[in-house]
């Protein structure tokens, strides 16, 4: 475990309420912990944000140009590096930060996070890890939240090693349980991505594989690690969050319809609470990019600017934890039985 200051380069041009949700996101933060984070982006815009000499483990890198939510991801985007986002992942490159973090554009992120630190050895495809809530409170890794939309097999078994090692180093999950996404737990069960995913995780010794899960039981603590392609698991995230903004608007206007309902909602507005913020994406914060060769976390583009807070203490976390040296170690050492 490292004990030295943790330095997290944060895209402070990055997501829908950028700069803004970024420099509240910092000001969260107490002098008191091991901590510099190097906001990259317009100096103007921050500057007006902040004042810089009260928070003296926050400072800043100059960069006015940044990539927009709404830009296409093309060879043109990915040729124009003199950007914020570019930058946080330089200085992971160049060793100035153990971590690299932006809200921005998630293609974007991923394939400058690909183009400039490339990928560790015996891995092909990146893949997002996303920590998401459950019904036991203690969360589950759910793989990929979108990275690798047209994922082949052998990816899909190289982001179930990545993710067994991830829950163990980074969440103390001894011997994690690994599922697989598919329409039933029989081992016949889905298309040809499916099938041949689950042969060959059934063969791998480094993983502690559990079969198939079902979408009824992803929230369930059936698995600690769930693994399927970029595109499936985009989709899983963004459903999940829109039932949940749903059950609420639902609840409140139950809640409103009678005096009884808004007498009840107070005698229990603790256990709702508690409720809100276990079901909130923000306080998981974001996902960490498993596969390429440098600390990479990826936040919701509407962070606020909790999400980001928390997002930077994933980071923090991931890095004290050593785990990128682990991964890289037993990567090095892998033979992928096909």
């Amino acid at each position: 475990m490292t004990t030295e200051e943790i330095i997290i380069a944060l895209d402070g041009m990055g997501g829908d309420n950028a700069p803004s949700s970024v420099i509240k996101a910092c000001q969260m933060f107490s002098p008191s912990e091991k901590i510099k984070i190097v906001v990259v982006g317009d100096e103007k815009q921050i500057m007006a944000k902040i004042d810089i000499e009260k928070y003296p483990f926050v400072c800043l890198e100059h960069c006015e140009n940044y990539i927009r939510m709404e830009e296409k991801v093309n060879l043109k985007l990915l040729k124009e590096k003199d950007n914020s986002m570019v930058r946080t992942i330089e200085m992971v490159k160049d060793g100035r930060a153990h971590c690299a973090l932006s809200a921005g554009n998630t293609a974007a992120f991923v394939s400058y996070s690909i183009s400039e630190l490339g990928l560790i050895k015996n891995v092909d495809r990146p893949a997002i890890a996303l920590l998401m809530p459950d019904t036991t409170g203690r969360g589950f890794i759910f793989i990929d939240a979108g990275a690798n939309i047209k994922a082949k097999p052998l990816h899909i078994l190289q982001s179930a090693v990545m993710g067994s090692l991830y829950a163990e180093c980074v969440f103390g999950i001894k011997n994690p349980r690994i599922g697989l996404l598919n329409i039933g737990e029989e081992e016949t069960k889905g298309d040809d991505l499916r099938k041949e995913s689950f042969a060959l995780m059934s063969k791998n010794k480094m993983i502690n594989f559990i079969g198939n899960v079902e979408g009824h039981n992803i929230f369930t603590q059936k698995a600690d690690v769930i693994i399927t392609d970029g595109f499936t698991g985009n989709v899983v995230l963004k459903v999940s969050e829109g039932i949940t903004r749903a059950f609420r608007t639902i609840l409140m206007k139950e809640i409103q319809k009678s005096i009884r309902g808004r007498v009840g909602a107070l005698l229990i507005k603790d256990i709702l609470r508690n409720f809100a913020k276990k079901a909130d994406y923000a306080e998981y914060g974001g996902g960490l990019l498993l596969g390429v060769d440098g600390i990479v976390i990826i936040s919701h583009g509407r962070s606020s600017p909790r999400a980001i807070y928390n997002a930077i203490k994933l980071g923090k976390k991931i890095v004290s934890s050593n785990f990128m040296e682990k991964l890289k170690d037993d990567m090095e050492r892998m033979q992928w039985e096909m």
